[in-house]
Parts: C-alpha cells; sequence; structure tokens
C-alpha cells in the first residue's frame, strides 16, 4: 500500500492489444504526478495453451520466438515514450498459462501499489469462455485497482 496515498510502483498489465494500451496514459498520468516508477507487464501465454495447463510445443519454438521477439520490440517502444515524457519505466515479460494468476502474484512479489488495466469488454459466452482477467485481478490483489473500459478513454 503506498505511504501517505503516494503510489511508488504502479504496475500496467498490458496484452499488446490496442485496447490493452488504452490503460497506459492513465497510468503516464498518475506516475508523473507521484514520480512512481511505471512496470508494464506482459504475460507471454504460449500458443496452444489457451485450453490446457500443460501442452507439448515441441517444433513451434521458432514461432514462439518471433512471437516474444515481436512483444519485446513493442514494449521496448511504449517504454521509449514513456522515458520520453520523463516517466520512469521499466518492462518484463513472464511466460504463464495463467495470466491473471501471474499478475497478481507479481503484485504480491514485487510490492505494487497501484494496477491500472484495460478491460476488453468481454460478455456473455466470451466471459464465460474465456473469463475476465480483469475481475480476478480485482478479487485476489490488496491494492487499487483502476480499470479503463474499452469504450472510453
Amino acid at each position: 500500500m503506498p505511504t501517505q496515498g503516494r503510489y511508488k510502483k504502479i504496475l500496467v498489465p498490458w496484452d499488446g492489444s490496442g485496447w490493452g494500451r488504452r490503460a497506459i496514459p492513465h497510468a503516464m498520468d498518475i506516475a508523473l504526478a507521484n514520480e512512481s516508477e511505471l512496470v508494464i507487464l506482459y504475460v507471454f501465454r504460449p500458443p496452444g495453451t489457451e485450453y490446457a495447463d500443460q501442452i507439448s510445443l515441441a517444433g513451434q519454438e521458432g514461432q514462439i520466438n518471433q512471437l516474444r521477439h515481436g512483444v519485446e520490440q513493442n514494449l521496448t517502444g511504449v517504454a521509449n515514450e514513456l522515458r520520453n515524457q520523463g516517466i520512469k519505466v521499466r518492462t518484463l515479460i513472464l511466460e504463464s498459462t495463467g495470466v491473471a494468476s501471474a499478475i497478481c502474484d507479481f503484485v504480491r512479489d514485487e510490492d505494487v501499489d497501484l494496477v491500472v488495466m484495460s478491460t476488453h469488454g468481454r460478455t456473455g459466452i466470451a466471459r464465460f469462455l474465456f473469463g475476465s482477467v480483469a475481475a480476478k485481478v480485482m478479487e485476489e490483489v490488496k491494492v487499487p485497482v483502476l480499470l479503463v473500459h474499452p469504450d472510453r478513454e
């Protein structure tokens, strides 16, 4: 929890999408106002693990490395934009089949003071099938969570 209302470390879990990126300006404003460190976290879920916790990915190393390289380039670009605004920023890629649990573990292990993340606005069957990472994070973590809806900026 922040000392005297000050957020020292802000986490932005980002899935690389345009929707996910909508959380970044909000986190940037808060980071500038609080002189916070901004951590942009990408949880890399290997292809083919959407419905299984363990799966053999033999022969897919090239594809996985290519995807990971693309993620690294995106994170570097976003981090450079933020640094140009005077924000202390760190990027991190974690590999996990459980995106929400990886985010929650990071919040606990790294003493994060605030989570700023986008929702995808899934409803109905899509939400049932894929779940809501944002809802799971809100339920699990003990720090404030700011959610940015996809229809708002």
